[in-house]
């Protein structure tokens, strides 16, 4: 996503946070502490998956420009009435980065050549 995402890629975003939920619960390393975080959000119209190793230990949900004070003050309410600490934070970093191996400086360039 670029500095300034088209609300569309948002969509796809969301979508593709409750699949990987669904995989990881497949695998085994879900919790029943985060599908009960995930329903509690879900019921809020937000998307949420595990983070970290799972098995109950913390959670992420996505909260959309746009999304007013209030709401996220009345999900974080709802949340810890369920047990869970809440923090709020934004990503500070771009996330994955493709680098063109024609970029690299020639030395580097050779002693990649060599492994």
């Amino acid at each position: 996503m670029g500095e300034a995402p088209a609300p569309e890629q948002y969509l796809v975003l969301e979508e593709l946070i409750d699949m990987n939920q669904h995989h990881l619960n497949a695998l085994g390393v879900g919790h029943a502490s985060l599908d009960q975080l995930c329903q509690v959000t879900r019921a809020r119209g937000l998307h949420s998956k595990l983070t970290g190793a799972g098995g109950g230990g913390c959670g992420i949900t996505l909260l959309k420009p746009g999304l007013e004070q209030p709401e996220v003050e009345a999900t974080k309410q709802a949340l810890t009435s369920c047990g869970f600490d809440c923090l709020e934070t934004s990503i500070g970093a771009p996330g994955v980065s493709i680098h063109s191996a024609t970029s690299l400086d020639s030395r580097v360039q050779q002693a990649l050549d060599g492994l």
